[in-house]
């Protein structure tokens, strides 16, 4: 389904049935311009078999964009959803889609309206602070320069207050993205965990179990105690 204008504003929607209770949204990674929406669908079993729907969206992407305006798509989406479909939202994101998400959920850029439906956003294995990428390659990919790499970066912006987040993050991950997940959630004050013998690139898979620790923490605070 459309969200938005540009032809790669688009959601794969999988609904549970009939009885929903909440609706994750997953934002991949990929260093925002890789992969598309349909190589992660399969993340969806665990919440599904919770009673969850799941969206997963493809965004316009570099060099088309920028990054300011794959966070305005996002943010699109997610006002989409939250007009679509009653009940709390959950917004997941991982790496790239981790900073995308985090941006999203910043005083300056998520409204007191749609902060109120949003149950908990988890950020895996987040880039946190874009300035290390402006002395990679990845930087003329994604069009970075200084002012955007502190303009972009979640670690250096304030969450929204009524937002609940958690970060999660692998113990076998590149150093990097352990310091980072660290360093978000000391400036955030939120949790944050470390997934035994889990790395980068297969963190994820938990959330195709429905009660795997992964997707019983993504839907936490759906049941609070």
């Amino acid at each position: 389904m459309p969200y938005g204008d540009k032809s790669s504003m688009r959601m794969d929607i999988f609904s549970p049935g009939a009885y929903v209770e909440a609706n994750l949204l997953f934002v991949h990674g990929g260093f925002w311009t890789g992969y598309d929406k349909g190589v992660f669908s399969h993340l969806g079993m665990g919440p599904i078999l919770n009673n969850v729907r799941c969206i997963f969206p493809n965004l316009p992407k570099p060099p088309d964009v920028s990054l300011p305006e794959m966070r305005v798509a996002l943010s699109e989406c997610i006002a989409n959803i939250a007009r679509k479909y009653s009940g709390p939202i959950i917004l997941v994101g991982h790496q790239s889609g981790a900073q995308l998400a985090g941006q999203c959920i910043t005083s300056e850029n998520l409204s007191d309206e749609l902060a109120a439906r949003i149950n908990h956003t988890v950020l895996i294995s987040p880039i946190s602070d874009l300035r290390p990428i402006f002395y990679s390659k990845y930087r003329d990919e994604i069009g970075l320069t200084e002012d955007l790499a502190q303009s972009e970066s979640p670690l250096l912006q304030a969450k929204h207050k009524n937002v609940k987040v958690t970060i999660w993050v692998g113990s076998d991950e590149r150093a990097i993205y352990i310091d980072q997940a660290q360093q978000l959630a000391t400036a955030w004050k939120c949790g944050w965990f470390k997934s035994n013998n889990r790395h980068h690139f297969d963190i994820i898979e938990d959330l195709e179990k429905q009660n795997s620790k992964l997707t019983t923490m993504v839907l936490t605070h759906l049941h609070p105690h």
